[in-house]
C-alpha cells in the first residue's frame, strides 16, 4: 500500500466521525440538568418575565432542541460557534485566546514526558531486574499513581513558596507585558522579538507546570516503552541477528524502532489530553488556558462556550490520532506490506 492511499483512507473516516461528535457533544451539553437563565441572570432579574423571555430568544433556548442542533451545524460549517454567554464575544476569539497558553504548556510538557518517558523505559528494558531497573520502575510508578494535582501544590509550595528557585502561578509577573503577539506562545513570541528578560521569565514560569505534567505522562511512556521493548527484544528475529553477527547497538536501534509503535499511540494520546486542557494544574497555577475557559463555561452553563470546546478538544483527538497513523505508516512495515 503506498502512502497516498493510506492517506485518504484514514482521511475518510474524519467526515463521518466529526459529524457523530457534533450529535454527541450537543446530546451531553443539553442533558446537565441546569438553567443557563438562573446560571447568567441576576437573581432580580428572574423574576421579570419578560427579561427572561428575551434571554431565551436571545440564545436560541426558546426553540425545540433539534432545531437548536440544526442552527448549530448550519453556522459552525461558515466558521461560527456562536457568541458566549459569559463573555459575550464569539465562541472562536474566546479560543484563539485561550488555546495558545494551553498549546505552549502542553506542548512543552509532552517534550519533558518523551525524553523522561522514553529514556527511563529504555534503560529498564536494557538492565532488566537490576537495581537500575527497580529504580526506573518506582519512577514510572509514581507518575501514573501520584495524583497530578497533588504534585502541583508541592512542587508550588516548596519549589516557589519556599526555595524561590521558579517563578510563581501566571504566564509572567504582573510588571511584564506580554510580548508582541505572533504565535500566541510568549517563549516563541520573546525570542521573535528579541526580548531575552521576557523569554527568560516566561521560561521560569513555564517550567514548573511544564515538569510536572511531563513527569505525570512519563511514567505511563516509560512503563509501556519498558514493555514493549523487553517483547520485541525476546522475538526470533532479533535472536536471528544476533546469531547472524550483529553487533548489539544495531540490534538494539533495530528493537527499538519496533517497539515504539505502541508507544507512539500512548504519546498521541497524551499529548491529546494535554491540549484538551488540564483544569486542575491550568487553575493551580493560574494559567490562561483552554482548561480554565471551559470550566468557567461549565459553571455557567453557557452552552455556546461548552459546545465550542467540545468541538475543538474532539478536533483535537482527531488530528492527534490522524498524525499517529501517518506515523504507523513508516514505524510498521506491515502496513506498507513489507517484511520486517
Amino acid at each position: 500500500m503506498n502512502f497516498y492511499t493510506y492517506f485518504l483512507r484514514r482521511l475518510l473516516f474524519v467526515v463521518p466521525l466529526l459529524f457523530g461528535i457534533t450529535i454527541m457533544a450537543f446530546l451531553i451539553a443539553n442533558a446537565v440538568p441546569a438553567d443557563p437563565v438562573t446560571a447568567n441572570l441576576p437573581q432580580n432579574a428572574l423574576n421579570d418575565e419578560d427579561l427572561v423571555q428575551a434571554f431565551r430568544e436571545k440564545w436560541g433556548l426558546d426553540k425545540p432542541l433539534h432545531e437548536q442542533y440544526f442552527a448549530y451545524i448550519g453556522n459552525l460549517l461558515q466558521g461560527d460557534m456562536g457568541r458566549s454567554i459569559k463573555t459575550g464575544r464569539p465562541v472562536i476569539e474566546d479560543i484563539q485566546q485561550f488555546l495558545p497558553a494551553t498549546m505552549e504548556l502542553a506542548t512543552l510538557s509532552i517534550f519533558i514526558g518523551l525524553v523522561l518517558g522514553v529514556g527511563v523505559g529504555i534503560i529498564s528494558a536494557i538492565y532488566r531486574n537490576s537495581l537500575i531497573d527497580y529504580v526506573s520502575r518506582m519512577f514510572s510508578l509514581i507518575g501514573v499513581s501520584f495524583p497530578v494535582f497533588v504534585l502541583a501544590l508541592i512542587g508550588l509550595a516548596v519549589l516557589y513558596g519556599q526555595l524561590g528557585i521558579v517563578a510563581g502561578p501566571g504566564r509572567l509577573g504582573f510588571r511584564t507585558a506580554d510580548p508582541p503577539h505572533a504565535t500566541g506562545f510568549f517563549l516563541v513570541d520573546s525570542l521573535l522579538a528579541g526580548d531575552l528578560d521576557t523569554f527568560q521569565e516566561a521560561f521560569s514560569h513555564i517550567i514548573l507546570p511544564a515538569f510536572i505534567l511531563g513527569a505525570y505522562v512519563a511514567g505511563t511512556i516509560a512503563r509501556v516503552t519498558r514493555s514493549s521493548l523487553l517483547e520485541v527484544l525476546g522475538m526470533d528475529y532479533m535472536r536471528t541477528a544476533r546469531a547472524k553477527g550483529l553487533g548489539e547497538r544495531r540490534v538494539l536501534w533495530h528493537g527499538v524502532r519496533n517497539a515504539l509503535i505502541p508507544v507512539v499511540t500512548i504519546i498521541g494520546l497524551s499529548y491529546g489530553n494535554l491540549l484538551a486542557g488540564t483544569v486542575l494544574t491550568e487553575s493551580i497555577f493560574a494559567w490562561p488556558g483552554i482548561g480554565r475557559y471551559m470550566f468557567r463555561a461549565s459553571t455557567s452553563q453557557d452552552f455556546p462556550a461548552i459546545m465550542g470546546v467540545s468541538m475543538l478538544i474532539a478536533l483535537i483527538y482527531i488530528i492527534v490520532n490522524f498524525v499517529v497513523d501517518m506515523l504507523y505508516f513508516f514505524l510498521d512495515p506491515r502496513i506498507r506490506g513489507e517484511g520486517r
